[in-house]
Order: structure tokens, then C-alpha cells, then sequence
């Protein structure tokens, strides 16, 4: 028969090891927590960056005949573009945004646009690297001013502080790409399927993080 102090060490030892274990168990606990709440904040970055930014052309004033203090080439050197950014065009009834190439920009010609749009809130997504024109398809609006051409970059800026650099004239041989759908929203837009490719790598990131720490959890259990 074992001594009575070895007995009575034995129910300590095994609280002291259960204690352990639900120690073990809280810890791995709060790393899983810890690893989803970085997975899903660095998804949602990557979705954003992906994305890209959407520019309200000529800010509150919208797309319109210019005024003395509306001047389409100051803002467009004023912002910087690259692939994935949107343009969003606010404006009223009987205008419109047509997407031209540079000879119908230089000449006001809106009989053979690249695109047409007329719905009054209208997306175009700069989906390549280079110039995109534009013009306004009302009678004698264009001629007044009413036209705008971006310069798009390829890289993001790489520093968000840095001054814009305006864009310079395209040549008359630059060719702009038709982007956005007759149907935009002026919403935040991007490259289709970023979202649900950023939400794709969360969930891989989350079930991978997850059954590591289900195996750690199994390996603590007595």
C-alpha cells in the first residue's frame, strides 16, 4: 500500500495537469482567433487594392460645358490613374459619355464612338495601361469644352503622398479602349472577379489555419 503523502500527491499532479491542458487549450484557442482576424483584415486589403479607386470626374460639378472655374484638363493633371481605377460621369438629362479615339477627340466627332453611354450615372473602368478619350455627345457641347483624356499608368503609385503628375497629350495614332458598361453605377468598381478571388483566398487561408489548430487541439487532448 502506497504511503498516504504519495496519494494525496497524486490528485495535485493531476490537476496540475489538467490545468495544463485547459492552459494549452485557451492558447490555442486565441491564436486561431488571432490568425482568422489577420487572414480576413489582409483579404479585404488585397480585395481593395485590387480594386483599385473611383474618380467622380470634375468632382461635385459632374460632367458638364465647363464654366470659368471648371476645367477638365486641370483636374485630369491633378489625379493619377492606373489599371484597375474607375471614372465615374455624373450628369443630367440629354447629355451623355462617348469614348472616342483621338482623331474624334481632337475633332469633336461623335457619329462613330467606341462607346455610348447616356444613362446619367456612368462607370468606365480603365482596364489597360495608356490614354482613354472622351467627349460629350450633346450638339456643340464638346466644342465648348465639354471633353476630358486620362493618362492610365500600370503600376499602383507607390507612394500615396507623392505629387500627381498630370498626363500628357496622347499622339494622334493613340488608340483608347472601351471600358465600363453602359450601366454604371458610379459605385466603387474593379477587375471582375476580385472580390470573390480575395474572399477565395480568405476562406483557404482560414480552413488552412484552422485545421492546424484542430490537430494542436487533438494532440493536447488526453
Amino acid at each position: 500500500m502506497a504511503p498516504p503523502a504519495t496519494m494525496a500527491t497524486r490528485p495535485r499532479k493531476q490537476k496540475q495537469k489538467q490545468k495544463q491542458r485547459e492552459g494549452g487549450l485557451l492558447a490555442a484557442l486565441s491564436t486561431f482567433v488571432v490568425l482568422l482576424v489577420l487572414v480576413f483584415l489582409h483579404a479585404g486589403g488585397v480585395a481593395a487594392a485590387v480594386q483599385g479607386l473611383a474618380f467622380h470626374v470634375s468632382g461635385p460639378r459632374g460632367w458638364r460645358v465647363p464654366d470659368a472655374n471648371t476645367s477638365y484638363g486641370w483636374w485630369a493633371m491633378n489625379n493619377r490613374f492606373h489599371v484597375g481605377d474607375s471614372l465615374y460621369f455624373k450628369y443630367g438629362g440629354g447629355d451623355s459619355v462617348l469614348v472616342v479615339d483621338r482623331e474624334a477627340f481632337d475633332g469633336c466627332n461623335a457619329t462613330e464612338p467606341l462607346a455610348s453611354f447616356t444613362d446619367g450615372a456612368t462607370t468606365v473602368r480603365l482596364d489597360r495601361p495608356g490614354f482613354f478619350c472622351f467627349i460629350s455627345g450633346a450638339p456643340g457641347h464638346c466644342e465648348e469644352g465639354q471633353k476630358l483624356v486620362v493618362r492610365v499608368m500600370v503600376h499602383p503609385p507607390e507612394d500615396a503622398a507623392s505629387p500627381a503628375r498630370g498626363p500628357a497629350l496622347p499622339p494622334a495614332t493613340s488608340q483608347p479602349g472601351h471600358g465600363g458598361s453602359g450601366s454604371g453605377s458610379g459605385a466603387r468598381s474593379g477587375p471582375p472577379g476580385a472580390s470573390s478571388g480575395a474572399a477565395a483566398v480568405a476562406a483557404g487561408a482560414a480552413l488552412a489555419a484552422a485545421t492546424a489548430v484542430l490537430v494542436g487541439l487533438a494532440l493536447l487532448l488526453p
